[in-house]
């Protein structure tokens, strides 16, 4: 057991002392990456390409990342955050929609098109009668949960947005 250890710690010091001679001279990022895939231990590749991916973001050969935009920082997972009342009054909590098309999924669930485009499909399995032409609420619930009823009725089914 002592002898596969020593074995093991002799492979990967191995391995890494070719990845330093590899990186450290000018060869191609191509043989650089052959090198690194040829060397048999999970842990000593993995620390090969480690360092081949340090080496290339000083000379930008690593793929960007796409920008962000700082509203899209400010708004990431703000959902649970307490919101302010000027932030309150600006949120809209219900929308209405005519709908424009209607198809039943095999398993009974609405799938619905309305006139400004959008895609719903129900999540639950609640009865509501719809037809085309109707017009709809679909109000925010708890929880992220979405609702679609018809006007002027009690009765809703849970809904997700498609597109």
């Amino acid at each position: 057991m002592k002898n596969r250890k020593k074995l093991v710690y002799y492979v990967i010091a191995t391995s890494l002392l070719i990845s330093q001679t590899v990186l450290a001279k000018g060869v191609a990022l191509g043989d650089k990456v052959e090198v690194c895939s040829k060397i048999s231990q999970d842990k000593a590749r993995l620390v090969c390409f480690d360092q081949l991916t340090q080496v290339n973001k000083s000379t930008e050969l690593v793929p960007q990342i796409t920008a962000i935009t700082a509203a899209q920082v400010d708004d990431f997972s703000k959902s649970h955050i307490k919101k302010t009342d000027e932030e309150k009054a600006k949120e809209i909590l219900s929308i209405s929609l005519t709908i424009s098309k209607l198809e039943k999924t095999v398993r009974g669930q609405w799938r619905l098109t309305f006139k400004n485009g959008q895609k719903w499909q129900q999540k639950d399995t609640a009865k509501l009668r719809l037809t085309q032409g109707d017009l709809v609420v679909i109000t925010k619930g708890a929880l992220g949960a979405v609702y679609l009823q018809k006007e002027n009725t009690n009765k809703r089914i849970k809904v997700k947005r498609l597109k």
